[in-house]
């Protein structure tokens, strides 16, 4: 049984108009086994980190929920912080400097706790000194290679070019000034 609009060698396919509709099925690819396999990996971190806290906080369950929200944050933190130093030249100096100063702060809590408001104007401060550093730098950049464009005998493209004190024939052929 052809309809009209179908060429007669067609053979399509129809479901009968009576018939129900067929059942969705999910299925995962192989980048879903790889996403649950970060996912574990970073619960299983964010565990094993739990114990490091609880050692610095005595709260369990500030220990905990600051586990989970570093696990949730830090990937997308990374990201951003990618970004940025691909925008700010001196940022990745910036973060190295904080991740020492954090490494010396926890080596020294036994001997000396630095107040928390301290470490938070420290960490602000080099991460914004860093980000105006390469600021700076860019600018200085910019002003050496407008300076060497516009003071330098030559342009761009190699031709030579000359100042206004400058003549351009050699000094046997120059018109004499009376």
């Amino acid at each position: 049984s052809h309809s009209s609009k179908e060429p007669a060698g067609s053979r399509r396919l129809r479901t009968p108009p009576t018939a129900k509709p067929a059942k969705r099925q999910l299925r995962a690819t192989m980048l879903f086994l790889v996403l649950i396999c970060l996912e574990l990996s970073d619960l299983l971190f964010a565990v094993d980190s739990v114990s490091a806290i609880v050692a610095q906080v005595n709260d369990l369950f500030l220990a905990y929920s600051s586990a989970v929200f570093a696990m949730l944050g830090l990937r997308a933190m990374f990201f951003i912080v990618d970004e940025l130093a691909k925008i700010f030249a001196l940022l990745k100096y910036g973060v190295a400097a904080v991740l020492v100063f954090i490494g010396f702060k926890l080596m020294l809590a036994h001997v000396y706790r630095i107040p928390a408001a301290m470490v938070c104007g420290i960490l602000v401060s080099v991460l914004a000194l860093s980000i105006l550093a390469s600021v700076a730098q860019e600018r200085v950049s910019e002003w050496a290679n407008y300076e060497k464009l516009i003071f330098s005998s030559k342009t761009p493209t190699g031709e030579k070019v000359l100042t206004p004190l400058q003549s351009p024939y050699p000094p046997e052929k120059r018109p004499r000034m009376i």
